[in-house]
């Protein structure tokens, strides 16, 4: 079986109440939370439901490691991305609320407003974190096992790129499927699964020497650039290549200072 195929949650996250939905679209409309002031509270409910993402797919929390043993030292590097990704998350949801007052040079009543300040929110916390949340859980595996083939690399140098091999796989991972290179081969970098929201791909690590050449070998161009990475190498869940990361220019020392988020 895929070890990616049975980790993707579909059941809706709700972590949100409406009173506390509410909170957020009367601070945003009243000017309270702005995208250079986030709401804390916020940036932390979303922190801790990814982090418990990134102990789903790890299989182990901080609590329950040794303290600066080396899955320690990964999970406190994943789960810091998180949360600097939170932060992220909310700068751009609260950008389209804001937006979403005027309409031309028009301010909405609230009572105009609130059902589309909501649906927004809803949006971001809900369909888009339920995304973000599976993201979590398969790249904290991802890691996982990236741990465990490094740890083995010299009995079983080599890996294999496996799809499912099912109608539901998609072309750019298909082009990918059945690649054999060295754990240490750069192609992993870039390669290593999953390589796309709810990805099911998986490798495979042997003591086959027969590797794959590269010669004439067409990258995919349909994978999305956040994925394009090593969770295990990386030490990241969402990498900087996420449209999340890329803020107005008056607002890049925000995002280098975490928006003034409280890191866990």
């Amino acid at each position: 079986m895929c070890g990616f195929c049975e980790i993707q949650n579909s059941s809706p996250i709700n972590i949100f109440s409406d009173d506390e939905i509410e909170r957020i679209v009367i601070g945003v409309y009243s000017g309270l939370i702005t995208p250079q002031s986030l709401d804390v509270a916020t940036y932390l409910r979303v922190g801790e439901k990814l982090t418990n993402g990134v102990y789903n797919g790890f299989g182990k929390s901080l609590t329950n490691v040794e303290w600066n043993s080396p899955d320690y030292k990964m999970l406190s590097d994943l789960r810091n991305n998180v949360y600097v990704f939170s932060g992220a998350k909310q700068y751009h949801q609260v950008r389209e609320m804001v937006d979403a007052i005027y309409d031309k040079d028009r301010i909405k009543p609230f009572s105009e407003y609130k059902q589309t300040g909501t649906e927004i929110f809803k949006n971001y916390n809900e369909n888009y974190l339920r995304a973000e949340y599976n993201a979590a859980i398969s790249q904290s595996r991802s890691a996982s096992m990236w741990m465990e083939i490094e740890a083995n690399a010299e009995l079983l140098p080599m890996l294999t790129y496996q799809t499912v091999g099912d109608g539901r796989v998609r072309p750019e991972h298909a082009m990918l499927d059945e690649i054999s290179r060295p754990v240490g081969d750069k192609f992993w970098n870039t390669y290593f699964p999953p390589n796309g929201w709810n990805c099911r791909c998986t490798v495979l690590q042997t003591d086959n020497e027969n590797k794959t050449s590269l010669k004439g070998f067409t990258h995919p161009d349909t994978v999305p650039p956040e994925f394009m990475m090593n969770a295990g190498k990386d030490r990241i869940i969402f990498s900087d290549k996420h449209p999340y990361f890329t803020v107005e220019p008056r607002d890049r020392d925000l995002l280098k200072n975490n928006f003034y988020m409280p890191k866990p």
